[in-house]
């Protein structure tokens, strides 16, 4: 019994995750942005929506929460994850671009509660692109 209970769990965050990017592409579209690609998987991580907003190339996590009880969706996304947001946004440029890299920049949607009762909001600059890259690393990006 307890082994459906999991599953039961596991396929509402997903089904709840999956609105919440839907809600947020939706806000995206409305603020101006271009979808590029979504849920773009790599071992180092999953980037949920590539867009451009003008001439910016803007990789855009989504955060979910059923209620700001827990916690704030857009505070969830920690240096932690915005070290494998980082990883995987690099590969995705080199992949994509070689060696001209766009302008780009994290945004960050944080969707919070289901329905008419859902509010979306929308950081732009969560963390993006530094000019030099850092000494140690050679990574260009920072993470805040």
């Amino acid at each position: 019994m307890e082994k459906l209970t999991k599953v039961t769990k596991l396929n509402h965050k997903l089904v709840a995750g999956h609105q919440a990017e839907e809600s947020a592409v939706r806000l995206l579209l409305s603020k101006g942005y271009r979808i590029l690609d979504r849920n773009v998987r790599y071992k180092m991580g999953e980037l949920d929506i590539i867009a451009t907003d003008g001439p910016v190339l803007c990789f855009i996590e989504v955060r979910s929460r059923h209620n700001q009880k827990h916690s704030d969706p857009k505070a969830s996304v920690r240096v932690d994850k915005q070290t494998k947001l980082i990883r995987a946004a690099t590969l995705y440029l080199k992949k994509k671009y070689g060696q001209k890299m766009p302008r780009c920049r994290f945004d960050v949607v944080g969707v919070t509660g289901y329905g008419v009762m859902q509010k979306l909001e929308l950081i732009k600059r969560a963390f993006e692109l530094r000019v030099e890259p850092r000494r140690r690393t050679g990574n260009p990006w920072q993470a805040y």
